[in-house]
């Protein structure tokens, strides 16, 4: 269950929170899926600076996966080329009031040779938010180069952990489950947040709510739970065009027994018509 002062404290942070990452679980399912994707749309339209990552690539319908990574790390540029202390004088920067561009300048000692410019590479590194919302994730660890040399990332800023119980990590943990899926909690806490739902947020949550209750049939599913579909429907959701069918087990044997009498009845009439052929030669 979602507690108030937890949603309190989330709400108070998201609004002056600038940067924020939505980070998957290595193995996340669809209603996982649901939620991070739903998620992350509703922080881009917040007009926050959103990055949505795994540990590993993910395909599917969602809406947000198309702009999955997963990759951290591309926040610092980085310039490396071979130094030696006996070479080098002096290295120092100006930035060009006219041309408005940055100037590194690596003086070499007297007698030695400049830098080759050949032997200079760039390359990123670094990652910082202000928020972090991990999704179905309850071990750091698994997310294996996402976690691993980005340590500090996750103990400076501000994680909220998106599961179905509470995790031992992050600020925030927040308890989805006490519905019919995480995906139709979401739906609590994006209105909690005052986060706009819009039709593609809609659409993927309406997918993690059928995947979870088997299409609306499970007993999972009572009147709150169609409230919701109600609600994402009237906020332009598109429920999956395949409904599985329902297969009642009583009726299915009903329909057996009918079959099985139904052929039974016409041996009959077949051996009742040979036998009059024969009695009349």
């Amino acid at each position: 269950m979602i507690a108030l002062e937890q949603v309190s404290s989330l709400k108070e942070y998201l609004q002056t929170a600038q940067s924020v990452l939505v980070i998957l679980s290595s193995k996340p399912t669809n209603d996982q899926l649901a939620v991070a994707s739903a998620l992350y749309l509703g922080l881009i339209n917040l007009n926050k600076e959103v990055g949505f990552y795994a540990p590993k690539k993910i395909e599917g319908s969602f809406a947000g996966l198309q702009n999955i990574q997963t990759e951290l790390g591309k926040q610092n540029l980085i310039v490396e080329f071979d130094y030696h202390e006996d070479a080098v004088d002096k290295v120092s920067y100006h930035i060009g009031e006219e041309t408005n561009k940055f100037y590194l300048t690596i003086k070499p000692q007297k007698g030695k040779k400049p830098l080759d410019k050949n032997s200079v590479n760039f390359t990123y590194a670094g990652a910082d938010a202000d928020l972090v919302f991990l999704v179905g994730v309850h071990d750091l660890e698994d997310l294996g180069q996402l976690y691993f040399g980005y340590e500090s990332l996750y103990e400076n800023a501000f994680v909220v952990t998106l599961n179905s119980f509470q995790p031992e990590l992050g600020t925030v943990q927040i308890d989805l489950s006490g519905t019919s899926s995480l995906s139709e909690s979401l739906v609590g806490l994006l209105d909690s947040l005052e986060i706009p739902i819009n039709e593609e947020m809609a659409t993927d949550l309406l997918r993690g709510i059928e995947t979870n209750t088997q299409n609306l049939q499970s007993f999972s599913a009572n009147a709150e739970t169609f409230e919701i579909v109600a609600k994402l429907l009237r906020s332009g959701g598109r429920r999956t065009k395949k409904i599985a069918k329902s297969i009642n087990p009583r009726s299915q044997k009903i329909n057996q027994v009918h079959k099985k009498n139904q052929s039974k009845t016409q041996d009959i009439v077949v051996k009742r018509q040979q036998k009059s052929r024969k009695s009349k030669h």
